[in-house]
């Protein structure tokens, strides 16, 4: 087990304990308001200090791990969910419907993710909802795609060809014969696609088209710190360094469970 593998768990391991149980390693409330303790440095009474309403960094920080990563991970199972269940009926079929899947996620595909996301967001509004149908509309493609591929690589085997003569349907020879073989890629790329997501997630907020500002998540919290930066740095890094060590530990995550490389054919 190597020490990388290791130092993900790690990271992991305290994000989550922090967001499950925020409200017990904690004492207050992520927005209680205390004016005359704003821009406090951290201190034994506020470890990682206070923000320009006196809101305590630390219980924030904690409480954002919770929308951070719940958001992240509604978002990758609706990706993972659109894209698997088209992936197998274009995978199967192919024909016509194939080449009109392959010409839109060409299209789709030939513009970077986040920007294109970030323009659907700009017709659709702003708003936690809108930015999760935005980014679902976008990265769905990719797991269809990958999803397109597996299928017709496994259809293409004599036990699915021998299962096909003996009469079966199509139904049992996807869920009997095809799926075992299919859904490890998947998954491990779903680990890793939760870090590009929550950068995403981040980004958005940062941007201020993300969550609201009476939701406390870490790229809101960045939001809030950036007119500080100078006066107050702590502000700024401590949901930065949560948000790489989340990503960087996905990422570690992923490459660890990835054995035949299909990391490498991620969105090709």
């Amino acid at each position: 087990m190597s020490k990388r593998f290791i130092f993900a768990v790690a990271i992991m391991v305290c994000i989550l304990t922090g967001a499950f149980f925020a409200p017990y390693l904690t004492n207050g409330d992520p927005q209680y308001i205390d004016v005359s303790q704003k821009l406090m440095a951290p201190s034994q009474q506020h470890w990682l200090g206070t923000d320009q309403l006196g809101r305590d960094v630390f219980t924030r920080l904690l409480y954002g791990a919770r929308y951070s990563l719940s958001i992240a991970l509604i978002i990758s199972l609706l990706e993972l969910s659109i894209g698997f269940l088209v992936g197998l009926v274009v995978g199967w079929y192919q024909g016509k419907i194939e080449s009109l899947f392959l010409w839109l996620t060409n299209i789709i595909a030939a513009f970077p993710s986040f920007q294109l996301a970030l323009a659907t967001v700009g017709i659709l509004g702003q708003g936690m909802t809108n930015m999760i149908v935005a980014i679902v509309l976008i990265e769905w493609v990719y797991y269809a795609r990958l999803v397109t591929n597996l299928v017709k690589s496994a259809k293409a085997e004599l036990y699915v060809l021998n299962a096909q003569m003996m009469g079966m349907s199509v139904i049992h020879i996807l869920r009997k014969h095809i799926f075992p073989f299919i859904y490890k890629p998947i998954l491990v790329l779903g680990l890793m696609n939760i870090g590009n997501i929550i950068l995403m997630i981040s980004s958005f907020s940062f941007l201020g088209i993300g969550v609201q500002p009476n939701l406390t998540e870490w790229g809101m919290m960045l939001h809030d710190a950036r007119t500080y930066f100078r006066t107050a740095i702590w502000m700024m890094v401590s949901p930065g360094l949560a948000i790489f060590l989340t990503v960087i530990a996905f990422n570690i995550l992923g490459e660890h469970f990835d054995q035949k490389g299909w990391t490498k054919k991620w969105k090709n």
